[in-house]
């Protein structure tokens, strides 16, 4: 008896050879869901879930089954991050995609706060955690000709906002070093991705919001200015975009052939429009939006908003 005829999709899957992709910040919002649409759709990949939490870990590892294999990691660790090479090597020599997902975010002045403690802070998880990772595995990528996928942001290719530079600085870092990694794995045959998001509802959206809060509350000098700006810097923050959006593009850029160099994905709408412009207009943008807030405020409640400000004595 003839056996029925197998659909395209199927014999291809039958064919393929197990993958193994490693994720970074694999229990936040934006990696987990990268996870599910990747193992939903592509039955021959398996993934490292590498995360500093490993409860989450464990309800990922429940949710998707053994196809993942939780890692608990700290990716600011040299010797963290060997024992998940450790690890990886138990199960696999070679690694198809390294996608580097971790990444921490909070607002802050530039001199109301230590602007350098901050900014190491962030650096030391968004892009120092992400050099570490790539040089550790590379061998496993190099060995099943994979390639690397490095999270950026839009804050990496626009010009900074305000009392956001820090988090800016370390995705403007992301940017320089993924695109010299590229340029040097060029000649190796090795694929070098960035994504570079706009505002998603995760955990980074909510470490967003309490670096706001924190900064607000602190203030000396830019009370008036935080309440006037505050709808419009909260306004993504607001109305973040489902993280299956860009789940999709990331599972893209992995399994595509000939994937783009870069993806950007639902980039904030009033960034874009003034990115382009002058610095000076785009600074006298920021005053007048400042001073428009300031008014609108003071005729809804009848305070200068300067005297709502939080004074130290």
């Amino acid at each position: 008896m003839t056996p029925p005829r197998m659909k395209a999709r199927e014999m291809k899957n039958t064919a393929e050879r197990t993958k193994y992709a490693l994720f970074t910040g694999a229990a936040g919002g934006l990696a987990s869901a990268c996870i599910g649409v990747l193992l939903e759709k592509y039955p021959e990949w398996r993934v490292f879930a590498a995360d500093k939490d490993g409860e989450k870990l464990r309800e990922l590892a429940g949710r998707c089954g053994e196809r993942v294999i939780p890692v608990v990691t700290d990716v600011t660790s040299d010797a963290g991050c060997a024992d998940c090479l450790r690890i990886v090597k138990e199960h696999t020599g070679g690694l198809d995609a390294v996608v580097n997902a971790a990444g921490i975010h909070t607002m802050a002045s530039l001199v109301e706060s230590d602007a350098a403690a901050v900014t190491e802070r962030l650096a030391a998880v968004n892009l120092f955690g992400m050099m570490r990772i790539n040089r550790i595995f590379f061998p496993l990528v190099k060995a099943a000709r994979g390639r690397i996928i490095d999270f950026s942001s839009e804050c990496g290719f626009e010009k900074a906002q305000p009392f956001n530079t820090p988090y800016a600085v370390t995705k403007y870092g992301v940017e320089a070093y993924t695109d010299g990694l590229r340029r040097e794995l060029n000649f190796l045959g090795i694929k070098v991705i960035k994504i570079q998001p706009g505002s998603f509802g995760t955990g980074l959206l909510d470490q967003a919001q309490r670096g706001f809060d924190d900064l607000r509350a602190g203030t000396l000098y830019y009370g008036e200015i935080l309440d006037a700006l505050g709808p419009l810097m909260k306004g993504a923050m607001s109305h973040p975009h489902d993280a299956k959006v860009l789940a999709k593009t990331v599972v893209r850029a992995m399994t595509s052939r000939r994937p783009r160099l870069r993806y950007r994905v639902k980039n904030t709408w009033y960034l874009r429009l003034i990115d382009p412009l002058p610095d000076r207009l785009q600074d006298l943008a920021y005053r007048k939006a400042a001073e428009i807030g300031c008014r609108k405020k003071k005729a809804e409640t009848g305070v200068n908003p300067a005297e709502t400000g939080r004074r130290r004595t």
